[in-house]
């Protein structure tokens, strides 16, 4: 079905409303993903609060433009889905190049993080960190253990004091 002129227009101010409030955007090439992988991907996306939409590449370079992000146009000239993080730079990243290994014609051509255009490279490098869940286990952790250690060294001494107490007291009977 043809998009009318205004359905295009507002097609292009939905990408850039998203490109301005997504703090990651991971662009990846689609060609040969059966439409089952396609779902499954989907449902992995959304089950984290992603969003994952095909779209022209004419319309996408329209509002790459409008933002003033320089994106090569080989990369444009491929069949390119886009996959929407707003709440996190990592997971969208993560999820995208966990299910590429399974699916091996989903391929991470590049993204856009924080409003700036970044390569295949650093889309993977960013998928190896880990997420903003496991960063805030790790810093309660850390955080924890000094508490911890403390509270352990002194439960020692009043064990120790109860220990010699109890031993006075057995052998004065």
């Amino acid at each position: 079905m043809k998009l009318t002129r205004a359905q295009k227009e507002e097609l292009v101010s939905e990408i850039i409303d998203g490109l301005k409030n997504a703090k990651t955007v991971v662009l990846v090439n689609y060609q040969g993903l059966k439409v089952k992988e396609i779902w499954d991907l989907k449902k992995k996306l959304r089950e984290q609060g992603i969003g994952f939409q095909i779209i022209k590449n004419t319309l996408f370079k329209i509002a790459l433009k409008k933002e003033n992000i320089e994106v090569s146009d080989s990369l444009l000239d491929q069949p390119v889905a886009l996959v929407w993080g707003l709440q996190d730079e990592v997971i969208p990243a993560k999820i995208t190049v966990e299910f590429g290994k399974t699916a091996e014609n989903l391929k991470v051509i590049g993204g856009i993080v924080n409003g700036s255009y970044v390569d295949e490279k650093q889309i993977l490098l960013l998928a190896a960190l880990p997420g903003r869940e496991e960063l805030y286990a790790k810093l309660v952790g850390t955080l924890n253990a000094p508490i911890y250690r403390l509270v352990n060294v002194l439960q020692g001494n009043l064990r120790s004091l109860v220990y010699i107490l109890k031993q006075y007291q057995e052998s004065k009977v």
